[in-house]
């Protein structure tokens, strides 16, 4: 059986609009080492939450439809920079500052009292981008901009810079340095770490399938960038019509090794399939009767190893670990967007967090939601990591007790009577 956990702490905005999945994140856009909640509507309307207050830190508007949010060092300086793309091709970059800058005399100027943020720069890319990805995608120590269309088109950019004026972040522009055609419908884009610590760009396709990219810069050619189709070996996934997400890089939180060696990647389809893999090798597969449209990564525990989380439109949430340990959520509303990832909500300090969009205009921001472990356990077992148990039993003289007699002496010092047999 699985367990079903209730969360209760969370913080609750107001948002309206429609938006995209890929239009909801959380990351430190200010870099001030603290996760904000970005989110962005269909309408044009850009918010920035911080911490519990209900009301945007900062906004913009008519900005076009927006499709995707993504955060990342675009321009190579050590910068969280966040990018806005929208459906009609329109990519906007912004800088945006912390609460602890200040003018002269030590009072904040005007500006940095408006709550009004605008891109620091703009730029028209190919219309109808649907995901986007700001990684290094080849292992150059140069972050890239990956954006797969509605057309089953997925191009890479790069960021680069005038000589003439190299400070300036402004004075450059994105360069398109990779084209690839698929021939299945994009479902989401991530970047996974080969065991050699090489990454791989890779790309969900119907059917519970993936296309991994190469990205060769050394190609004269940028629209001659080769791929490799995927298919694992589940009957489950062979429905072509079935849309499939996938998320890459779950740390396996291995200690003592002078690098990870390599990552785990996941993909879920509509229909409820859930995978976890390795290598091109199925880790373990899962089956649930509810329709997963979203799948993020998140420690939930603390231990350095990144559990799988995926949603479905009604709510139910699944936290399922590396040995295929289920623990289940269930929200209480139908969703059209959801996250997962760390949040900053009274201090500097990033928390697991939960992020659900609903239908009636509200997001919902949960930040209790760390577990002890994932996996069902029972007082036996707890009881026998406690190095203090094995000395009480000793000074009673009960030398190694089965399981029989450990459960008869627990039932007697919790309700004083023999337990039933």
């Amino acid at each position: 059986m699985w367990r079903t956990v209730s969360f209760v702490e969370r913080v609750e905005v107001d948002f309206d609009g429609n938006l995209f999945n890929q239009a909801l994140t959380l990351a430190d856009i200010d870099n001030d080492k603290a996760n904000e909640l970005i989110v962005g509507n269909t309408e044009g309307d850009l918010a920035i939450f911080k911490g519990t207050n209900r009301t945007p830190w900062k906004v913009c508007t008519d900005l076009g439809m927006i499709t995707c949010i993504g955060v990342g060092d675009v321009y190579g300086k050590g910068k969280n920079i966040l990018v806005v793309l929208t459906a009609e091709g329109w990519c906007y970059l912004f800088e945006v500052k912390g609460e602890s800058s200040s003018g002269e005399n030590g009072k904040e100027t005007e500006e940095e009292l408006d709550k009004i943020v605008k891109p620091s720069f703009t730029q028209h890319l190919p219309a109808n981008g649907k995901v986007l990805l700001i990684a290094d995608i080849d292992g150059d120590g140069q972050t890239e901009v990956v954006v797969g269309y509605s057309d089953r088109v997925v191009r890479c950019f790069t960021w680069s810079v005038s000589q003439d004026h190299e400070a300036e972040q402004a004075s450059g522009k994105f360069l398109q340095s990779g084209k690839w055609q698929l021939t299945g419908q994009i479902g989401s884009l991530t970047v996974n770490m080969c065991e050699d610590g090489r990454p791989e760009l890779l790309v969900s396709q119907p059917g519970g399938t993936y296309v991994t990219l190469y990205h060769d810069t050394e190609e004269e050619d940028a629209n001659i960038h080769k791929f490799e189709n995927e298919r694992l070996g589940i009957s489950r996934t062979r429905n072509t019509s079935i849309s499939t997400e996938i998320v890459g890089g779950i740390k396996k939180g291995i200690r003592g090794e002078p690098f990870e060696a390599g990552t785990f990647y996941a993909l879920c389809t509509l229909d409820g399939t859930l995978l976890l893999v390795e290598n091109k090798q199925i880790l373990w597969s899962l089956q649930v009767d509810h329709q997963l449209f979203s799948l993020t990564k998140l420690d939930i525990t603390g231990n350095g190893k990144e559990e799988v989380v995926c949603c479905a439109w009604d709510g139910q949430t699944y936290i399922v670990n590396h040995t295929r340990d289920v623990v289940r959520y269930h929200f209480e509303e139908n969703v059209k967007a959801f996250t997962a990832g760390q949040f900053s909500v009274t201090s500097s300090d990033n928390v697991p967090c939960f992020v659900y969009a609903t239908f009636n205009n509200k997001i919902y921001i949960y930040y209790n939601i760390s577990l002890p472990q994932v996996e069902s356990t029972n007082l036996i077992e707890v009881m026998d990591r406690i190095p203090e148990t094995h000395q009480l039993l000793q000074q009673l003289n009960i030398i190694n007790p089965d399981t029989k007699k450990l459960r008869e002496i627990y039932h007697w010092c919790l309700y004083g009577k023999k337990a039933q047999t």
